[in-house]
């Protein structure tokens, strides 16, 4: 053999040629504990495990006080829960995540789904605002069960009383409003030893961080909003209005769809259903949608019906289903797949809210408009003035004290970096509450997504668009050079157009959520 032979017969043994395999890969390097790391930082907090959730997350909490007049007297305790930075270096400026509802306690949310990718460079601090969650929670047990005869309301007057009457023996529920939160806040975060922190809301959560920000502008670094709530008008006075633009909107793009089209006009089949429930309810009998061994009776009214109607409309993955369930009241006769996802709809929102929350805020904080200019624009609407005369009925029973907008005389205008998105379809925050909202937040930069509704993460590619966008906003700490060009190709998924879409829409989707 030559020299050359030998040579190449040597590479080849070291390189594992002579028996045709590779060598074996060398073992990857054990991921870094990200929890005992976040702990070195944060004494405060202790490890802990929030299935299912499989990180190590940390959890502790903070006495404050309930009325920050008084220090001396009651406190409460904030839950928090801190979902640590994959950075063995992260910024001293962490995401704080300022939950909708109101009402939704934001440690429910403490899974990495929401906040995977490149914006887990920094850590994400969930608090559960007094009322909501661990912190206080100013539950009330209206959750009405389903029976013939029963006439269901968002705010019975009996309940709403004697839960009123019950909470107030140990807290008092006028004290649990945005601005305490807002201060509540603030402590965490010099609790924690944080500078300037970047805020995240969705709905309620831009009302709650717009008022964060008016109480400490110093302790805001930038400010992410999904769905923002207006500083100049209230989400309650106009619903009926943007519910109608909507429905109109989801009419049109089914119109697009042959399948979905040959169903019926959206709108139109929407008002005729309702326009058989005028002269009283109707009595449907169906298995229950999460229970089927159990049989629902249910006298559909016209006022519970059109309520979850309107928060169908909320999103997509739950509106592309109306279509088929409206075709099916209406042309078979069948009204069994249309209260089934009303039921589904109304334990969602009802099973993930405090709502003794709900009516402090509202009541509080949103109901300073002309009542009767509202009720007179409601009354033409498809669903009516219903939910608004629900919360009139309920506020005229609950302790709450009157506060001006944004709970500050004066509200300053700010130069806060500021990144707005909004659904063009949404029918609670629609695009022109964030463009009042840019009134006082002018360094800002306001997407609007054509096919959108109350929130983007139901949209084919939003999740890895989305987080692109606000981890790019973090580092820049601006809204100037930001590519948001794949904000313009999100689309909604189709309709559901049959059957067998629709029973597994129902099992796989809806009743899940719900639970």
């Amino acid at each position: 053999m030559t020299v050359r032979g030998l040579l190449l017969r040597a590479s080849l043994l070291v390189l594992g040629g002579c028996t045709g395999r590779r060598p074996p890969e060398p073992e990857p390097p054990p991921a870094p504990d990200w929890a005992a790391l976040a702990h070195r930082r944060l004494p405060m907090l202790e490890p802990c495990e929030r299935p299912p959730v499989e990180e190590t997350l940390l959890c502790g909490s903070l006495e404050v006080p309930e009325d920050r007049d008084r220090p001396e007297g009651r406190s409460i305790r904030l839950e928090i829960v801190v979902v640590p930075a994959q950075s063995e270096a992260p910024p001293h400026d962490p995401v704080f995540i300022f939950e909708g509802g109101p009402g939704g306690a934001a440690t429910r949310r403490a899974g990495g789904g929401v906040y995977a990718g490149p914006v887990r460079a920094r850590d994400i601090v969930l608090v559960d605002q007094r009322g909501t969650g661990g912190s206080n929670p100013l539950d009330c047990e209206w959750r009405q069960e389903f029976s013939p005869g029963e006439r269901r309301e968002i705010f019975p007057v009996e309940l709403v009383r004697s839960c009123a009457a019950e909470l107030s023996a140990r807290l008092d529920p006028s004290l649990y409003t945005t601005d305490h939160f807002a201060d509540d806040v603030e402590r965490v975060r010099r609790h924690l030893g944080y500078g300037p922190i970047n805020v995240r809301g969705g709905s309620y959560g831009t009302w709650s961080a717009m008022v964060f920000a008016q109480r400490y502008p110093q302790s805001v670094r930038t400010l992410f909003g999904i769905g923002f709530n207006s500083p100049l008008v209230s989400n309650l006075s106009k619903r009926g209005v943007w519910t109608d633009r909507t429905l109109a909107g989801l009419a049109a793009l089914c119109a697009t769809q042959p399948e979905c089209a040959a169903l019926g006009p959206l709108d139109g089949m929407a008002r005729e259903v309702l326009a058989e429930l005028a002269d009283g309810p109707r009595r449907v009998s169906l298995p229950d949608p999460a229970r089927p061994d159990e049989t629902l009776v249910i006298d559909v009214g016209r006022e519970w019906l059109t309520e979850n109607l309107r928060l169908i409309l909320y999103y997509a993955f739950t509106s592309r289903a109306l279509p088929w369930a409206l075709h099916r009241a209406r042309a078979a006769d069948d009204w069994r797949p249309l209260v089934a996802m009303a039921v589904l709809i109304e334990r969602m929102f009802r099973g993930s809210l405090a709502y003794g929350l709900v009516l402090t805020v509202q009541c509080s904080e949103m109901m300073a408009f002309d009542v009767e200019a509202a009720l007179a624009r409601g009354a033409p609407t498809l669903v009516g003035n219903y939910r608004l005369e629900q919360q009139l009925q309920g506020c005229a029973n609950w302790p709450h004290q009157r506060l001006p907008t944004l709970t500050v005389e004066t509200p300053r205008v700010l130069s806060i970096p500021t990144l707005m998105l909004s659904g063009a379809l949404d029918p609670v925050t629609p695009p022109e509450y964030a463009e009042d909202a840019r009134t006082l937040f002018p360094d800002s930069l306001h997407l609007v997504l054509s096919e959108g509704q109350h929130g983007p993460f139901d949209l084919e590619g939003a999740w890895p668009c989305v987080h692109r966008i606000w981890a790019d906003f973090l580092d820049r700490g601006s809204v100037e050079g930001l590519d948001v060009e794949c904000a313009a190709t999100l689309t909604r998924p189709p309709f559901l157009v049959d059957e067998e879409g629709f029973g597994a829409y129902l099992r796989d989707t809806l009743v899940p959520a719900a639970d």
